[in-house]
């Protein structure tokens, strides 16, 4: 895993009294970044993927979290944005269990937002994970390295899953493509028609790369 910026940031506002808030697109690593955090720590992992962590976590009362949090001190809820109503539930998990450090990820910074700007106001760190950025890559592999691999980072972009999978970067960034167009953007839009946006996608690409 490569080293990010954040890393340092999220360490020192552990227990600090507030919720930590993680967003950004698909697939830029929040999941893993947090997960690298707590590594050598105990903690709750929540996956709102999940549709039993949906369904407990969808306006539950003070007594239900409770029971759900049980004796951890950490807890982890990834892709928040899935959860129904979950800025309140965060809201009382943070007034209510003194104790308990949340550390949230979601991958829709629209729906997130939405949901936690009112009721968290005052109450986390919020911060955006981008995909990696260059000073990152040189910083985790050389100088030397980095400026070998320019042409190819320039060509196929900084994301992680695309830096790990060298020689198959057209297919990854495929997979990541269609992630954005059917899961997100098709969504919140509520586009019927999703071979539309690809032909606009693609006439937007070829009219850049001819400028």
């Amino acid at each position: 895993m490569l080293k990010r910026h954040l890393e340092a940031t999220i360490r020192n506002k552990i227990n600090t009294g507030k919720a930590i808030v993680l967003v950004g697109a698909r697939q830029v690593g929040k999941t893993t970044l947090l997960k690298s955090i707590l590594n050598d720590l105990e903690y709750l992992f929540l996956d709102g993927d999940d549709p039993t962590v949906r369904s407990l976590l969808s306006n539950p009362n003070t007594e239900q979290i409770r029971t759900i949090i049980g004796e951890n001190k950490l807890v982890f809820l990834d892709e928040a944005q899935r959860i129904q109503g979950i800025g309140l539930t965060l809201k009382i998990i943070t007034d209510q269990f003194k104790h308990v450090q949340l550390l949230v990820s979601g991958s829709s910074s629209f729906d997130l937002g939405n949901e936690l700007n009112e009721p968290l106001t005052g109450r986390k760190w919020e911060y955006e994970l981008f995909p990696i950025s260059w000073e990152e890559y040189e910083n985790n592999i050389g100088f030397l390295k980095s400026e070998q691999q320019l042409e190819n980072r320039l060509l196929y972009g900084f994301y992680p899953e695309v830096i790990n999978n060298q020689g198959n970067e057209k297919e990854t960034l495929k997979n990541l493509v269609n992630s954005y167009l059917y899961r997100d953007i098709l969504a919140f839009a509520d586009i019927r028609k999703p071979e539309v946006l690809e032909k606009l996608l693609q006439a937007l690409a070829f009219k850049w790369v001819v400028k």
